[in-house]
């Protein structure tokens, strides 16, 4: 293993003082250049540059998603307990109305009475925010909770 020596290292972060200077000012140059700007960037003094915009921040709450209309959910005209859960939840929507999702949850237990019931309501829950989401059922929120309807 090669012995590095304090000089060395004095050199290695001269190089490194360098090259990032001169990407520095490349980068102030194509700033510039995009912005309409022809400040000239001295060798020891990186230009400062005023931006428009403040710059915010990418952290904390990711902007609400556009809600795209896709197509509703297909309604049959009978419970089947086979089917997919989108189905079992909009044929309890369309013989119920808007509910909550803990009254949807117990018409479900009420139909399947041999499923695991927190399994189901796990289920259910995550289903049911992913079809609001998507915009494929809609929800009303009232208090803390959402009220589901097709």
């Amino acid at each position: 293993m090669a012995k590095v020596t304090e000089q060395d290292v004095i050199t290695f972060l001269r190089d490194k003082i360098s090259t990032l200077t001169a990407e520095l000012k490349k980068t102030q140059a194509a700033l510039d250049a995009f912005s309409g700007k022809a400040t000239p960037v001295t060798a020891n003094k990186p230009a400062v540059v005023e931006s428009p915009e403040p710059v915010k921040s990418r952290r904390g709450r990711k902007p609400a998603p556009r809600k795209e209309v896709l197509k509703p959910l297909d309604v049959p005209e009978e419970f089947d307990s086979n089917g997919k859960l989108d189905s079992k939840i909009a044929f309890i929507l369309s013989k119920n109305g808007a509910l909550f999702n803990t009254e949807i949850i117990e018409r479900l237990k009420e139909l399947e009475p041999e499923k695991d019931a927190d399994k189901l309501s796990k289920a259910v829950m995550v289903k049911l925010s992913a079809l609001h989401k998507a915009n494929r059922i809609r929800g009303e929120k009232e208090g803390r909770k959402f009220k589901y309807q097709l």
